[in-house]
Formats: structure tokens, sequence, C-alpha cells
């Protein structure tokens, strides 16, 4: 009789094929987050991209402020604290490795030499050293108390006395002055306040999403107007320009000019930020089509 050329199979290889491979909770949500932005419209995918790279960047020159002035203005338990010297460098590295997470979601959409797994693993290291930093950054915020090591915070920064952060308003503060007018800040805020409902209304009631972005763009380029008026003021009191001279922000900016510099560009940045993201939206709402701004991604096969 002959013998079978079959090979017999292997209990455990049997049992190892018919039992399921275990796999971590990053590595399965990934392909559905994945098909979920594949399912978006084009246009929703540009816009979604644009609003994450504009926090990036704001993210990024928020912690370069804190470096290059010596201070980085930070909410706190008691409201907003301002971190001075080598405590705002520590700050100013947290901003940054949290930046480097989610600069890690704009490389696994675009950049198709980047797996999805490499990126997690990276942004889950760059949470884990932003964590870490924010701790340090709490424990020499309170050592830097005076009595203590106040040391840590006599650090001035690289160059207090620069103003190349703060462009265009050591050319363009003429122009830009007018916006800190006392009624046209009131006017923007009013402004901003009654178009943010009625973008609320027309995305929410009325179902058009066209006309809510384009709301929600000019509310937001509103704010932006407010702050940029609010950043040239800032700016003009310090140096006496125009006639507009305060003695408590002239005497600040001799004695502190990093803390000085420090808070206009804060308000340059609070400006620049909701400006650009009104740009990006208002772009949406003039190029994406009605049907594809208010198609739902569809739900990823389980």
């Amino acid at each position: 009789m002959a013998r079978s050329n079959r090979r017999r199979k292997n209990p455990r290889e049997s049992a190892a094929k018919a039992a399921p491979v275990r796999r971590g909770p990053g590595v399965n949500w990934t392909p559905a987050l994945r098909a979920q932005w594949e399912a978006l419209a084009p246009g929703r995918r540009f816009m979604g991209s644009c609003g994450l790279a504009l926090v990036v960047g704001t993210l990024l020159l928020y912690g370069l402020g804190g470096v290059v002035y010596g201070q980085l203005t930070v909410f706190m338990f008691e409201g907003f604290e301002d971190l001075p010297g080598g405590v705002a460098v520590c700050g100013a590295a947290s901003v940054w490795c949290l930046a480097a997470a989610w600069a890690t979601c704009l490389a696994g959409r675009h950049w198709p030499a980047m797996a999805s797994e490499r990126c997690q693993r990276w942004r889950l290291r760059a949470y884990a050293a932003t964590a870490v930093l924010a701790g340090i950054t709490l424990l020499l915020w309170l050592l830097s108390a005076p009595g203590m090591w106040g040391a840590l915070g006599a650090w001035p920064g690289l160059a207090p006395q620069s103003e190349w952060l703060l462009a265009p308003l050591p050319w363009a503060w003429e122009w830009v002055l007018p916006l800190a007018r006392d009624d046209l800040q009131l006017w923007w805020l009013c402004g901003a306040a009654v178009v943010g409902g009625l973008s609320a209304w027309c995305l929410c009631v009325g179902r058009r999403p066209r006309a809510g972005l384009a709301c929600m763009a000019l509310a937001l380029i509103f704010i932006g107007l407010w702050a940029l008026g609010g950043a040239a003021y800032h700016y003009v009191a310090g140096r006496g320009f125009a006639g507009v001279v305060e003695e408590v922000a002239a005497l600040n900016l001799q004695s502190h000019p990093g803390q000085r510099n420090a808070d206009t560009f804060l308000w340059l940045l609070s400006a620049w930020f909701p400006l650009a993201l009104g740009a990006v939206l208002m772009a949406g709402a003039l190029y994406i089509p009605s049907a594809a701004a208010q198609r739902s991604p569809q739900a990823p096969p389980q």
C-alpha cells in the first residue's frame, strides 16, 4: 500500500492559524481613522490639513518667542502666569514636543513613506516627552519663586530687544494702529459674536454648510483684526509712537524689554492664527461644493 505524500497537520500549527492575532489597541483603530479620512471630500481633507498645519506652526512660534524673549505666558492654577528665564525654555521645549506629536498626524496623512504604525510610535514618544517636560516646567516654576531658586528666572532670553518676531509692526504700525480705535474694537467683538451665532444656526439648523463656513471665517477674521489692533497699540504704547505714551509701558520696555516684547508677540500671534484660519475656511466655503461640505464620512467596514 503506497504511503500518502500528504504531510500530516501539526496540531500546534492548526491552533496557531485558528487563533486570532492580537494587536495593540493603536494598530486596531489606525486603519479605521485612515478610512474615515480617505472618505472625506478632497476639499475637506485640504481644510483639515491646513488647520492642523496652522496649529503646529503656531505652537512652534509660541515656543520660539519664549526662547527669544525669555518669557512664556501659560495658563496655571490661578490664571495666566509668565514663565521667566530658564523655566520658559523648558516650557518651550514641552510646547515643541506637542507640536511634533501633532505634526506626525500630517506626516501620516500626506507622506506615504511614513507608515501609520511608525507615526503612532513617534506620536506616543512626543506625548510622553511633552508630559515629562510639562511636569519639570511646573516644578521649576514653583522653585523659581523669590526666596528659593530665583536664579532660574534671571536669564533674559536670546535676544530680548529684537523685533523681528513682531513683524510687520516695526514698519507697518501706522497702517495697523487705526484698528485699535475704541469704537472699532467694540465693533470687531460684536460683529464676531453675531456672525458666530449665525454660523452656528447655518450649520446646525439651517443646513447651509457653505454659508456656515463663510460666517465662521468672518467671525475668526473679526477676532483676528481685534487682536491685531491690540498688538499694534501694545507695540506703540511702549515706544511713544503717534503720540501714544504710557509711562508704565515705557518703563517696562526699558527695564524688562523681553517681557514687554513677549506680551506684544503673544498679541500678534493671537491675531495671525484666527486670520489665517479664517482665510482657510473662507477658501473652503468658496471652493467646496455644498454636497461635499454636507456629506458625512462613511463608516469604515468592521
